[in-house]
């Protein structure tokens, strides 16, 4: 049997997915093998995979890892080694925000502009529309990024509007850098600071600046699993935040707080009922669609018309994914440090369901 999803980093690729994540009185789907997990890197040529899952919005014991962190020198995954969760650092930055509008210091529906002039938008017309509703959604109209050449906070390269704001779907990781520097400025804290104080017990081996955290272990990231001397630090990892891009995480880390979205604590329920609500259709979906923008967050509603709460990250050799079913409340992290890994989570998606108890394989 198999079901749709859609890895919504910027709303376009679809894939097929059997019952990994388990339909309402389905039997739950198991973590795959290392084994399964070990065939997966070879065949798609990528070091290093972490996978965890969660049954009933639970994380289930400890993750599954397989390959190698670094290849030279030679190092295995370990549950403790921290991979790049490229946009996976976007939801967890939108569950933030939420908490802020929760205590009534952010107006998600109140202009930027009013408290917080952004120098880097010189249509300050335009830029007077921007709202974080819209930053969450993707519907600033703003670029993904722009003068990429040069690290944040010291990119001050201008940045124009693709699209009138709130017009048109416009995946940007510039309009979370805004958002962000617009949360620090109102609050006087950094996002590693609001991120430790408020999410640290959840995710302690994660962090969104340099050092690492205690007992974690970096991984490198590969063109080629061949290839040792082709590999890279953890480049997005500096001295600056980058609410876009630049968390570094373990699977059972981003398990934890996927699990706190799912059994939706932490935030009142108007919150969660307004974060995980579809608000700005993705155009140009294939099947399952429709899918929408949620506050950082895609979410899909599948052909057998369950729900799926989703994002994807992509920061060239590192690719990863996180996603969970509603309705069965079964969801799955998927960390890789390969520029293949997409290839690999999409077949490791497609892998079938352990049989029922007592039920033998097809």
């Amino acid at each position: 049997m198999t079901r749709w999803l859609a890895l919504a980093a910027s709303g376009g690729l679809s894939l097929p997915l059997s019952l990994a994540l388990a339909a309402p009185g389905a039997p739950p789907a198991t973590a795959p093998t290392p084994a399964e997990l070990a065939g997966l890197l070879a065949r798609f040529d990528v070091p290093g995979v972490a996978v965890a899952t969660l049954k009933a919005c639970e994380p289930v014991a400890e993750p599954v890892v397989a390959g190698r962190a670094t290849l030279a020198p030679d190092r295995p995954v370990t549950p403790a080694t921290v991979f790049e969760a490229a946009s996976l650092s976007k939801p967890v930055f939108a569950w933030l925000v939420m908490q802020l509008a929760d205590e009534k210091l952010i107006d998600l529906d109140r202009p930027l502009a009013e408290t917080f002039d952004y120098a880097r938008i010189p249509d300050k017309a335009a830029y007077a529309k921007l709202t974080p509703r819209l930053v969450l959604t993707h519907r600033t109209g703003l670029p993904n990024w722009v003068g990429g050449d040069v690290e944040f906070p010291q990119r001050t390269a201008p940045i124009p509007f693709k699209h009138p704001p709130g017009t048109a779907n416009s995946y940007s990781g510039e309009a979370f850098q805004l958002l962000q520097a617009f949360v620090e400025h109102t609050t006087g804290r950094s996002l590693q600071a609001l991120f430790q104080a408020r999410l640290g017990h959840v995710m302690p081996q994660s962090t969104f600046v340099r050092p690492l955290r205690p007992g974690t272990v970096a991984s490198r990231g590969y063109a080629s699993a061949a290839q040792a001397s082709g590999g890279r630090d953890m480049t997005t990892l500096t001295d600056h935040a980058l609410s876009a891009a630049s968390l570094v995480t373990t699977a059972q880390d981003y398990a934890r707080f996927l699990s706190l979205v799912c059994r939706r604590e932490g935030l009142s329920r108007a919150a969660y009922d307004d974060l995980l609500r579809p608000q700005a259709p993705v155009p140009g979906d294939e099947p399952p669609g429709p899918m929408s923008r949620g506050l950082g967050w895609a979410i899909t509603r599948l052909v057998d018309g369950t729900t799926l709460v989703s994002h994807n990250g992509s920061n060239g050799e590192y690719r990863a994914f996180a996603g969970f079913v509603r309705d069965s409340r079964d969801g799955i992290v998927i960390l890789t440090n390969g520029v293949r890994g997409r290839a690999l989570i999409e077949a490791l998606l497609e892998l079938p369901p352990a049989p029922a108890a007592g039920a033998s394989a097809p």
